[in-house]
């Protein structure tokens, strides 16, 4: 498996919303910090972490309420969704 992280497109506008919010709020820097220590645990340990739903995995945030919905790929990692777990559907 490779070492690179891909971002659907759906992922990258919910990564922006969340990052214009906590912009707003002065925790973008705890917020980021959060994304790249679970990001880097994902890519140490891509299966650790159970599937949920055709073969997407999940990871949450430790300090926000988020997760990361991903796929492993040959390449690496392809994340799928970036979700508030407080949002409703």
């Amino acid at each position: 498996m490779g070492d690179k992280i891909i971002f659907t497109e759906e992922a990258r506008i919910e990564f922006h919303k969340a990052k214009c919010y906590f912009e707003f709020t002065k925790k973008e820097d705890a917020f980021w910090n959060d994304i790249n220590r679970q990001m880097d645990l994902v890519l140490l340990m891509p299966f650790a972490f159970q599937v949920r739903y055709k073969n997407i995995r999940i990871i949450n945030l430790e300090q926000f309420n988020y997760s990361i919905h991903y796929v492993i790929k040959p390449y690496g990692v392809l994340v799928y969704r970036f979700l508030n777990n407080k949002q409703e559907y």
